[in-house]
């Protein structure tokens, strides 16, 4: 198959379109707790095995985090962190506006759809770094099996992203199964480099099922059989990936309008049914494009039902299994029919309605505060707190704080140890009252001799504040982020 010429002068152009979207995004969203824990882990383990280590209880592969160590060490900035996310959501947009096989209005409209406009680049995740290698194997796509250690390579980082790309791997996988038993019978010359992209692949989704599988005192979510399922079933996340666009207020993230009008909400699951019938059909005159997709689905369909629901950018990867499918699809030698053209005017609904989502998610999150974390730690440093003994009740929301103060940690009443990211326990599974939290907090003032500085995610009960021995500092309480609404005390020792 000849391979098409990368369009760089139009890429170069979409990108440079792109870029003032990205920084508009990035820059008028602040960084809640799941950005900064990847962050605390990496911070706080000395080598890479420690972050392998460190993150087990997350229920994630290692690579995004093992990123993240490497800029912590170099920089020892968070901001280094949003630097490198906008860099790889142009990558994103670059390596699709130069090599993907759709016309160029197709090539243009991707960039500003919901994914890559809002969710893929303000978000500090991992997910953007997922679809850049997801992409970069539909480009290496014709070469797999010529240039099999690329494609292995490609794989192993894509099986190691993020637990929703380990299922675009194992997808990826079977169809080059299939594709290498057709070498074996046909003799084919290539055929023992055939298997080596499926060993990497099946090597890097087991590393990312160990790296993965919580602990036997977490908390974290385990496979198992459900005891009941939401209204809006684990099939419905396809609706959410096609589109997402969100209900239109101040809690938009996360949201869905279609899913929130409760007349769709009964037809649903037949909607997602009919749409994902749909696809298969649209992608079925290539094999290797139906398979990847009907395998990702029931992969992330089996994730969803049976151990995680999800969030919006978790979903999101039923968009990108029909990307890839509708690329490679696009590439095929298969003569062009109707389904060619029903697989491309598909992706062009797709992304007019990832476009119509994109203003709401920049508008909300631009008129209000999406985390207060960032303006607690300004608080704290304000009053030269910074370096204050620290308590947080509860734990995990105080990461978006603590993520913000350089070296800084608390300690938890949950647990009577430090922490700065958190390690989802058995032992943590408590709510202290507010009056034992106040007891802890002057005990290890007293402990450590000076008083200390209480970091709530809710406010005290108001006769317990009685402007001595405990005294407000600060009340932040506008965050879109419920559980990111700080309230800040001085507690003094015993």
């Amino acid at each position: 198959m000849l391979q098409r010429r990368p369009d760089r002068a139009f890429a170069a152009a979409v990108v440079c379109a792109y870029l003032p979207v990205a920084l508009f995004a990035i820059g008028h969203h602040e960084m809640w707790r799941d950005e900064l824990h990847c962050w605390l882990v990496a911070r706080d383990s000395a080598t890479p095995w420690d972050v392998v280590h460190n993150r087990r209880y997350d229920g994630q592969p290692p690579l995004w985090y093992l990123l993240l160590w490497v800029l912590q060490k170099l920089t020892h900035d968070p901001l280094s962190m949003q630097i490198a996310h906008v860099a790889i959501a142009l990558a994103v947009v670059w390596v699709f506006a130069s090599r993907a096989p759709f016309g160029r209005p197709v090539r243009a409209l991707f960039p500003f759809g919901y994914f890559l406009a809002y969710e893929y680049v303000a978000l500090s995740r991992c997910y953007g770094l997922a679809l850049l290698l997801a992409l970069l194997v539909c480009v290496h796509h014709p070469r797999r099996f010529t240039q099999p250690w690329r494609t292995a390579g490609l794989l192993v980082a894509l099986g190691l992203t993020a637990t929703v790309s380990t299922v675009v791997t194992i997808a990826y996988a079977a169809t080059l199964v299939l594709d290498a038993v057709g070498l074996l019978r046909r003799g084919d010359p290539s055929r023992a480099r055939a298997w080596i992209p499926i060993g990497a692949a099946v090597a890097a989704c087991l590393a990312a099922a160990l790296c993965a599988w919580p602990p036997g005192d977490s908390t974290v979510a385990h496979v198992r059989w459900p005891d009941t399922l939401p209204d809006d079933t684990a099939p419905t996340r396809l609706i959410v990936a096609l589109a997402p666009i969100p209900h239109a207020d101040f809690f938009f993230w996360n949201s869905n309008a279609l899913l929130w009008w409760e007349p769709f909400r009964g037809v649903a699951i037949y909607v997602a049914l009919a749409a994902a019938a749909w696809i298969v059909f649209v992608l079925s005159r290539d094999r290797t494009s139906w398979v990847l997709f009907v395998t990702g689905s029931l992969g992330l369909l089996v994730l969803f039902g049976l151990v995680y629901g999800g969030d919006v950018r978790h979903h999101g990867f039923f968009f990108v299994l029909l990307l890839m499918g509708a690329w490679l699809s696009a590439e095929s030698p298969a003569r062009a029919g109707f389904r060619d053209s029903a697989s491309k005017a598909t992706l062009v609904a797709v992304l007019v309605a990832h476009v119509a989502g994109t203003p709401i998610a920049l508008y909300y999150d631009a008129k209000y505060i999406f985390s207060s974390g960032r303006r607690a730690a300004d608080v704290l440093r304000d009053k030269g707190l910074a370096d204050a003994l620290l308590v947080a009740e509860m734990d995990y929301p105080a990461t978006a704080v603590l993520g913000q103060l350089g070296d800084a940690s608390a300690y938890s009443p949950r647990t009577g140890r430090t922490f700065s990211f958190v390690k989802w326990t058995r032992d943590r599974k408590w709510e202290p009252t507010d009056q034992e939290t106040l007891a802890f907090a002057a005990r290890k003032g007293a402990e450590q001799g000076r008083d200390a500085v209480l970091i709530m995610n809710r406010p005290l009960l108001p006769e317990l504040v009685d402007g001595t021995r405990v005294t407000r500092i600060a009340e932040l309480y506008d965050s879109m982020i419920e559980e990111e609404n700080f309230y800040i005390y001085r507690v003094m020792r015993q």
